[in-house]
């Protein structure tokens, strides 16, 4: 592909990419959009190269302070576009290699879009003196505040006994896990969004990620129980560094990734069943998940990352 077509197909993108961020910003009703943002520019990592990426956001950087607000096309850059240009570019990366990880851009989507909101968080507090942290924390209690009135004046008293600084207190102490499970989403949607549309397209014959077949990166045990026994150490020599917080958060983010391991476990055995017409297998073990539930699947998808059950891993993640 020449630089021509290369430019012509960058800037098309790229106003695609640029007009879903002004309709985010001007239509609050269509705010959903912001969801979907990064996918144009995963698109353009995918079918040019890094040259044409940084060129997308520098123009993406401009046409959105101009149109919009110096802060709004800061975030759309760093937040969106950036970690869109990342999941792309790894997908370029991977079409070249036949032994490829399919589901490496979503591992790596996912610390890139979690570094962005950092990198914006200490941009927006040293350039712009905002501090997002506390904008959203006022946002929170306000939604709080008004749910709880709401309920007052329908005669329910379920937030009786329930104050609003205890909620904010939990919320504030779970930021970094809502952060992991933020990036997560970015990265799934981004990755899938754009394989669906360039396989629409038929611009490139990009492998389709089943579901079924995903698992975590590299040994998930042993990471896990290296984090855990590296805070119990912390604990012991005595830093302050509120280990029983980072204990939890480790605790909700390993059991979520460990489930999403164990749902596709548990589609891809429903799967083989059903084509099989294994229905007493389907059933028993539809009922055995239910009864144990969320921790129960959990449990599936640690024991799969440990005895990979499908036999999918037919290459090491890294």
């Amino acid at each position: 592909m020449n630089n021509k077509v290369k430019l012509s197909r960058t800037l098309m993108i790229v106003t695609l990419g640029i007009l879903l961020a002004v309709i985010a910003a001007y239509v609050p009703m269509l705010g959903i959009l912001s969801a979907v943002i990064p996918v144009p520019y995963a698109i353009i990592g995918t079918l040019t190269d890094n040259k044409y990426s940084i060129l997308s956001l520098i123009i993406t950087f401009f046409v959105l302070m101009l149109g919009v607000d110096p802060v709004y096309s800061v975030s759309i850059c760093i937040v969106s576009a950036l970690p869109g240009i990342v999941i792309g570019s790894v997908v370029r990366a991977n079409m070249k290699s036949d032994e490829c990880n399919k589901f490496e851009p979503i591992y790596i989507g996912t610390i890139v879009a979690v570094v962005s909101i950092i990198i914006f968080y200490v941009v927006s507090n040293i350039v712009f003196k905002t501090n997002i942290l506390d904008s959203f924390t006022s946002i929170m209690k306000e939604a709080i505040s008004s749910q709880t009135e709401l309920l007052k004046s329908s005669g329910l008293n379920l937030a009786s006994g329930a104050k609003i600084e205890d909620l904010m207190d939990s919320i504030s102490n779970m930021l970094p896990t809502m952060l992991i499970f933020q990036g997560m989403i970015v990265a799934f949607i981004t990755y899938y969004l754009e394989v669906f549309i360039l396989k629409r397209i038929k611009t490139l014959n990009v492998e389709f990620p089943k579901f079924r077949e995903f698992y975590l990166p590299g040994n998930a045990i042993i990471i896990s129980f290296m984090l855990y026994l590296l805070v119990l150490f912390i604990e012991v020599i005595g830093v302050k560094l509120h280990t029983d917080l980072i204990m939890m958060n480790l605790q909700l983010v390993f059991s979520f990734m460990f489930m999403i391991q164990g749902i596709a476990v548990a589609i891809h055995y429903f799967n083989k069943w059903f084509r099989g017409r294994e229905n007493k297998k389907v059933f028993i073990s539809g009922f055995i998940l239910c009864i144990f539930g969320f921790m129960g699947i959990s449990f599936v998808g640690m024991l799969d990352s440990i005895i990979d059950f499908r036999k999918v891993r037919s290459y090491k993640s890294t």
